[in-house]
């Protein structure tokens, strides 16, 4: 008999936790498994990225906690022997579900957050009432899945969440769609050649420290041109800075772009000025393109991707001198792209559904 799994999550917008989860969902064996997916709103752009074979059940709330009374009556209508969720708000929701109503059932949250520098940076009142709910109920879950060992160290710190409750899962990339999309030759008018072009991609939210990226890209030679695949609340804001430093025909935004990653192949260095990432997917994914990666060595999982001189370089937080030395460097003496597509594939999606067979075959 198909084990059962319900998946969790608020909608399938753009966010790293999002394709990972379409990811997961579109690799898992349904021969093995009866999966569903329940979106608290049923939107987003990675929704057309999600195989046709997944029930998506839409709860239609608009926000997370006022979805509960229809997610209980859908697990008591379902019965999945497994509920996961991939983000923090709704794993909260889940154990405190979980507790109260279903303690046969094997709940698991994946969780995605910094976080000693999310919540117990620049204290607020919500975000100390938030730390205790979190220290109170996070433990209730049967498992905690975190990207790296860096998140774990800070799962167990803070919440005491027992060491054989968290499970480290680095995220995974699908490295032959990923190859076969960084070949495509069409790149567009978007994209002059002509230029050193770097690259970055990502939500434009003050977290990505996009500003700095401008600072650094104004003290580079001309013929350095920086693209950013992404947008967000803070694009206007990040536009008019570009303009300010008068560097509107060095720094363009690009908005979301379905297939980044021939934009990716054809640019010199990926850059990250984030002030924090728990484990960047587009890190392994530029790896997987035969692209180097310079970033920030802020806190998560960053340094546990990244070799120093292999795969790309990591710069103390604000070193933008630094930072510009080293592409510099990196333009001057190049890099072999098979080295890092090599690289990037231990970070298999194979390796990954592999991990999760595991954790559903164990668990009774």
């Amino acid at each position: 008999m198909k084990k059962k799994i319900l998946f969790v999550a608020p909608n399938l917008q753009h966010g790293g936790a999002e394709a990972v989860l379409v990811k997961i969902l579109n690799n898992l064996d349904l021969s093995k498994y009866d999966v569903k997916l329940a979106l608290v709103k049923k939107e987003g752009d990675h929704l057309s990225k999600l195989t046709k074979a997944i029930d998506v059940i839409d709860l239609n709330s608009s926000k997370s906690i006022l979805a509960i009374p229809k997610l209980i009556k859908l697990i008591k209508n379902i019965k999945p022997d497994f509920v996961f969720s991939i983000i923090g708000q709704v794993n909260i929701i889940l154990a405190t579900i979980k507790t109260l109503f279903f303690k046969k059932t094997c709940f698991i949250g994946r969780e995605n957050a910094v976080y000693s520098e999310w919540l117990f940076k620049d204290l607020t009142i919500k975000k100390r009432i938030f730390s205790i709910v979190y220290k109170i109920l996070l433990r209730k879950l049967d498992y905690v899945i975190v990207q790296s060992n860096f998140m774990a160290g800070q799962v167990k710190e803070y919440f005491n969440v027992k060491d054989n409750q968290v499970i480290i899962l680095n995220n995974p990339i699908e490295g032959s769609k990923i190859s076969d999309l960084s070949n495509e030759t069409n790149l567009g008018n978007i994209w002059d050649e002509n230029k050193i072009n770097l690259i970055a991609v990502g939500r434009i939210e003050q977290v990505k420290n996009y500003r700095e990226m401008v600072d650094i890209v104004s003290m580079l030679p001309e013929k350095f041109h920086l693209n950013i695949l992404g947008d967000g609340r803070e694009r206007e804001t990040l536009q008019e800075y570009i303009n300010q430093k008068g560097l509107y025909n060095r720094v363009t935004i690009h908005g979301f772009i379905d297939n980044p990653y021939k934009y990716m192949k054809n640019s010199l260095v990926l850059l990250i000025t984030s002030k924090r990432e728990s484990f960047p997917n587009v890190v392994l994914e530029s790896n997987a393109c035969g692209t180097y990666v310079v970033s920030y060595n802020m806190p998560g999982g960053i340094s546990e991707i990244i070799t120093n001189g292999k795969n790309g370089d990591l710069i103390p937080e604000g070193d933008k001198a630094l930072f510009v030395q080293k592409l510099i460097g990196i333009y001057k003496r190049g890099y072999d792209p098979n080295i890092l597509i090599n690289y990037s594939r231990k970070y298999s999606i194979k390796e990954y559904i592999n991990k999760l067979d595991f954790i559903f075959e164990r668990s009774k």
